[in-house]
């Protein structure tokens, strides 16, 4: 996409409500340009020279244009192909992999999981969710040290599923590890997402949670046949882990953390900074800000007020699940623990593996905060 006197890397041009939202996937660069600026932009990628597309702007919109300005600012995002670098296309890695997995074919697979998963937990109630399937051995620490060994690979399952959704339209989405405190983190990269319409992004943004519906399924059905051949530990072991699969899920409906879901809605409502005018307009209500309404479209301002309200209900939401999620699982543990220490001599085995398992507790929930914190006052210092 040459002109005679520069050249442009390969751009996408996708409609949105408050104007044409430009960029180039390969990089994750895009920018919301308006009508007049995506329009010219378009004629400049296209080849036209630049004198000419000046004047053709003048001609349009009856007015100047500042060509040189505008220029630069599609080389600050990157747009501009800088001489004598080669604008070939990078081939997409695993696109037939998600193909195959959001292939009619592979919804149908999906469905009967679930369908057969819900079918089992009518007929077995013991194969339904509850705190007791955490505990699929007797030992506290075996329990408690593979549960959290378990995160990871349940993190990468729910993101893989979303660069697959990606890769399935040629984007070049794809894994990033971060931090979160003390814990290792799998991101996935979605930027590209938003060089094709909106329409084409919900899957993308769901997929995560549908690998989690498809995984509960599957190893409930796995419990299902160990229970009818007989019950082993492999089979508790999988209803420990369907059931920490569903804290998972029930995280993604607080939009208001800026979740899979939350995604989904600001594509809806076409608005790109729902979070921050929604947050905003709490603190500007609360007494903690200002609340500058230049900056914000008309629409989002109209939106204000509802995502705050969406907000105060996901809190709400999140002191429930945080019940049945966290403080119900951690009570039974609890108990399991006095009853450990309290009730042991010196000598039993169970008593040490209590402890331990106290220790760890300890250890994760109060020292590695405290050493993090100080880190950061010293880092803040």
């Amino acid at each position: 996409m040459a002109t005679a006197d520069l050249a442009f890397h390969p751009l996408t041009f996708v409609t949105e409500r408050d104007g044409t939202l430009v960029g180039r996937p390969d990089t994750g660069s895009f920018a919301l340009l308006p009508e007049d600026g995506a329009a010219l932009l378009r004629r400049l990628a296209d080849g036209m020279p630049l004198a000419e597309a000046a004047a053709w702007y003048d001609a349009v919109y009856g007015e100047p244009v500042d060509l040189a300005d505008f220029i630069e600012t599609m080389r600050d995002l990157g747009f501009v192909q800088e001489p004598g670098a080669a604008a070939e296309p990078v081939p997409v890695r695993l696109q037939a992999w998600g193909r195959a997995m959001f292939s009619p074919l592979g919804w149908s697979c999906y469905a009967l999981i679930t369908a057969l998963a819900i079918a089992a937990m009518i007929y077995e109630p013991r194969l339904q969710p509850h705190t007791r399937n955490l505990f699929f051995v007797p030992s506290l620490v075996a329990v408690e040290v593979t549960l959290a060994a378990l995160q990871m690979p349940l993190m990468l399952w729910h993101e893989g599923w979303h660069v697959l959704a990606g890769r399935r339209l040629g984007l070049p989405t794809g894994l990033g590890i971060g931090r979160r405190l003390y814990f290792v983190v799998f991101e996935t990269r979605l930027d590209a997402l938003f060089g094709v319409r909106p329409a084409q992004r919900y899957l993308p943004f769901l997929a995560g949670m549908l690998g989690e519906v498809v995984l509960f399924g599957a190893l409930t059905l796995a419990a299902a046949v160990d229970l009818a051949t007989g019950p082993s530990w492999a089979g508790r072991f999988a209803l420990a882990v369907a059931y920490l699969v569903l804290p998972r899920l029930a995280w993604q409906f607080l939009i208001f953390l800026r979740t899979d879901l939350y995604y989904v809605l600001a594509t809806a409502l076409g608005c790109s900074s729902l979070h921050e005018v929604g947050s905003a307009y709490l603190r500007h209500r609360l007494g903690r800000g200002g609340w500058a309404e230049d900056r914000w479209t008309a629409r989002e301002r109209a939106l204000a007020p509802w995502y705050a309200l969406l907000t105060a209900i996901g809190t709400a939401f999140l002191l429930v699940a945080a019940v049945f999620t966290v403080v119900l699982p951690a009570v039974s543990f609890a108990r399991r623990l006095a009853d450990g220490i309290a009730h042991r001599s010196l000598s039993d085995s169970r008593l040490w593996d209590a402890a331990v398992a106290l220790l760890v507790i300890v250890v994760q929930v109060v020292v590695l905060p405290l050493l993090v914190g100080r880190r950061q006052r010293r880092a803040a210092a």
